[in-house]
């Protein structure tokens, strides 16, 4: 029963400390947007190498649409 009540006891006080503006903004600044930017700095080259293979996919896709509406004719 005591460390159900002084888990609930820490929790109340992390959410509380944590809603705070100040905190709020100490947490995005420090910890998200940083996050967020590796994140994206890892993956941008994934992203770009999958968007050039979509593009090239597509391409092939309308070329053989055009070849087959050729040949039918």
């Amino acid at each position: 029963m005591f460390k159900n009540n002084f888990a609930n006891e820490i929790l109340d006080i992390c959410i509380s400390e944590i809603s705070k503006e100040e905190n709020k903004k100490k947490i995005n600044t420090y910890i998200i947007e940083p996050s967020f930017t590796y994140i994206f700095d890892r993956l941008y080259p994934y992203l770009i190498l999958t968007a050039i293979i979509f593009v090239l996919i597509l391409l092939m896709a309308i070329t053989i649409i055009i070849i087959l509406i050729r040949n039918k004719y």
